[in-house]
């Protein structure tokens, strides 16, 4: 595991966003109770967890995920990230001065990138694995990254204050849980009015042929590399080869969500369309809206995910993209 290599700043807090004492253990502002972790700020602390949820952290203790490398520093990890279209029109959409939270954010990486690539950004980062964040802190400490603060947290009791963040990120946690209904509202209330919730899920069609491509794995008693786009991979190393087929085959825990529910669950809490990804952007800002499928575009939509199974790199994991409305005028 990547220790923290330098001293941490005293950091801000995840609920007031106000500044936190070095030495401190709760929060002056707020009166946040958390242990100190180098540079994570740790709400969970030594208190006994859900079953669920200490497995789940068990098996990320075991296998945090994404790894970084050995030589991975900020620059490199900009570059790798601008290779992804995605994650250039996440960072194009996101105010340059926002403030957003990365909610199940594992070893940081998003965060990381989108605090480097933003640096008047405040960004946070939560995860309820201490472990993931200590890699997290680790190169958080090596690349000096000062707008950015990690939390550990739990998903169903986050030290987030709600209606708060202008964009609200939780990208493959929710179908981790006990209760993904429950964690979409829970990330879901943190948005302020009129921010963006992005949120991906496993879905149910996209899914499909993956989750046939696990069950004839654990028939045969081995992972047929030769059916995985990610095993396949000759750039990759085995090491994150090895954490690809524990995150994706092994996980102790997962469901798979249709969009439809999901997005009608979102719309009942105030919540717009914006679009789906995939398709991804092309040319339109992530945040700027598009015209909602039909119920028959949808399904249309959900059988090209489906079609695209065997060579789909992320599993069917499918990103939505909902606004919260603005705050209704008191009476």
């Amino acid at each position: 595991m990547e220790k923290a290599t330098a001293e941490p700043a005293a950091g801000f807090c995840p609920r007031c966003l106000g500044d936190l004492e070095p030495a401190g253990e709760a929060c002056p502002g707020c009166g946040l109770a958390y242990v100190r972790r180098g540079g994570v700020v740790d709400t969970i602390g030594p208190r006994e967890r859900e079953r669920r949820a200490a497995d789940v952290e068990a098996f990320y203790t075991a296998n945090p995920f994404p790894g970084y490398a050995p030589g991975d520093d900020g620059p490199g990890l900009i570059d790798r990230s601008r290779r992804a279209p995605f994650l250039v029109a996440l960072d194009r959409a996101v105010p340059p001065d926002g403030t957003l939270v990365d909610v199940g954010c594992g070893t940081g990486q998003l965060a990381a990138f989108l605090a480097l690539a933003g640096p008047r950004r405040r960004v946070l980062g939560v995860d309820g694995c201490a472990e993931s964040l200590a890699c997290a802190d680790g190169f958080r400490a090596r690349a000096r990254i000062g707008n950015l603060q990690l939390v550990r947290g739990d998903l169903f009791d986050l030290p987030l204050e709600e209606d708060r963040f202008d964009v609200v990120i939780s990208r493959g946690v929710v179908h981790h849980t006990p209760d993904p209904d429950g964690a979409i509202d829970q990330v879901a209330r943190r948005v302020a009015p009129g921010g963006v919730l992005v949120l991906g899920f496993y879905e149910t069609w996209g899914r499909f042929l993956h989750a046939s491509r696990r069950a004839l794995g654990r028939a045969t008693g081995r992972w047929i590399r030769a059916l995985d786009p990610v095993l396949r991979r000759r750039d990759l190393s085995e090491d994150k080869k090895r954490i690809w087929i524990a995150d994706q085959y092994e996980h102790p825990l997962e469901h798979i969500l249709p969009l439809p529910r999901v997005v009608a669950h979102l719309e009942a809490r105030g919540f717009r369309w914006v679009r789906s990804i995939p398709p991804a952007a092309s040319g339109a800002s992530l945040f700027e809206g598009a015209p909602k499928p039909s119920p028959a575009a949808m399904t249309a939509m959900r059988a090209g995910w489906l079609a695209r199974g065997l060579g789909d790199p992320d599993a069917g994991l499918v990103v939505v993209v909902m606004r919260r409305g603005p705050a209704r005028a008191s009476t």
